[in-house]
Formats: C-alpha cells, structure tokens, sequence
C-alpha cells in the first residue's frame, strides 16, 4: 500500500515539474503575443511571469514594454473618440446653420454637404490607415513604395561577358 502511494506521489512531482514554465516560456509566450499584436493577452502573459520570476530581466523590460504599447493604444483610442466628437459636434453646428438659413442659399449648402463628405472620407482614410499601421509585420503601400524608390538608385545593368579563350598560338589565324 505504501509503496503504491510513494509511487503516485513520484508520478505527480514529475507531472509538476514537467509543467512548470521557466521564465523563458513566459517571455517567449508574451513576445509572441506582442507579435500578433495582442497586448492585453501578451501583458497578462508576462505578468503571470514576473509573478513567479520577479527578478528575470527580460520579462520585467517586456512587461515595461508592453505598458508603454497599452498606453500609447489607449491614448490614439481617446484621440479618436475625440476627433469624432468634434466632427459630430460640427456637424450639428452646420446643420443649425443650415435651418437658420433655410432655402435662401442651396448652393452654400450643397458645398458645405461636399466639405463635409470630404471630411468623412477623410476620417474613414486616416482611421484606416492607423489599423494598417498597427498591424504586426506588414507595410503599408506607401511604406512599400519608398521602400521600392530607395532600392531603385542601387540597381545597375549586368552585362554578360563570356571569360577569355586561352590563345592557342599553334593554330593559324584565319584571316579571309
């Protein structure tokens, strides 16, 4: 009966310990999240690391790394909501406008609606560039493009040249 105990409880240390994570399963798990741009997920991660690995310095510069992204995330967010408050709130300002002023200038109007279209698409533009910019890994076009332009000015012809024969000075030189 003892000996069956001693080997179950030996069964479960090695169980244990074969699951245990060092701090570099932590740091390679929260790097990889970081990666596919998954901070909460990456930050939770390391956090759980730090728990068990307080000293390890590369989870604590990950774990800083990862707060600065969150925050820098948190503040676009705000500036966005912003930014779309302020257009809302201008909208509103220029619909008031437009009751106040009735029928009297359709062509003012029909030019403001254009401004404010342009507006829009301008928003719409800007958010949906700063969701390609967040992707992990991947070029915007005009990143690509400059990318493209710079690598032009090192180009340069390659002239195929076959190699020289050896002269054979036993031979007669054809001369017809």
């Amino acid at each position: 009966m003892t000996l069956r105990l001693l080997i179950s409880l030996n069964l479960l240390l090695a169980l244990a310990a074969a699951r245990a994570e060092t701090a570099d399963d932590f740091f390679h798990g929260g790097a990889m999240n970081y990666f596919s741009n998954n901070i909460p997920q990456a930050l939770t991660v390391v956090t759980n690391g730090r728990a068990q690995f307080p000293d390890d310095v590369k989870l604590k510069k990950l774990e800083e790394l990862l707060k600065q992204q969150q925050n820098q995330q948190q503040q676009q967010q705000q500036q966005n909501q912003q930014d779309q408050k302020d257009q809302q709130d201008k909208k509103d300002e220029q619909k008031k406008d437009q009751d106040k002023k009735g029928q009297q200038q359709p062509q003012q109007n029909q030019q403001q609606k254009q401004d404010q279209k342009k507006q829009d698409d301008k928003s719409r533009q800007e958010q949906q560039q700063q969701q390609s910019q967040a992707k992990a890994g991947q070029m915007t076009p005009e990143q690509a493009k400059r990318l493209l332009d710079a690598q032009k000015g090192n180009e340069s012809a390659l002239v195929f040249r076959p190699p020289d024969k050896p002269k054979d000075d036993s031979k007669p030189v054809k001369d017809w």
